[in-house]
């Protein structure tokens, strides 16, 4: 009974880890908006806010490309962290698209 579960908080824990790469990614992200709008805005070019969108597509797939998700699931972790995960690398591909596409309109609009 025991070895059950200690190995189901293994892989809780092991789903958490996941949980801190998503938002790991997130962070990065973020930060990668941060820089290029800086970038953007001293040399009032905002083509290159609209390229840091690639970046974060790409982020959002190579995160999406471990199947965190799928990950997770198979080690029974806790609904909140799969949402959670869900989320974020939806969130990291949708921002990334749009700016990546409208992202040197904000210039016009700044």
């Amino acid at each position: 009974m025991l070895g059950i579960i200690k190995v189901h908080r293994d892989d809780v824990s092991k789903s958490i880890r996941l949980s801190y790469r998503i938002a790991w990614a997130f962070v990065v992200s973020v930060f990668v908006l941060i820089a290029f709008y800086a970038i953007s805005k001293f040399m009032n070019d905002w083509t290159w806010f609209a390229r840091s969108g690639s970046i974060l597509v790409c982020i959002g797939v190579i995160t999406a490309s471990y199947d965190i998700k799928g990950q997770m699931e198979k080690r029974r972790a806790p609904d909140a962290y799969v949402s959670q995960a869900i989320f974020l690398e939806a969130t990291i591909v949708v921002v990334g698209t749009l700016v990546w596409g409208f992202g040197d309109l904000v210039g016009h609009i700044i």
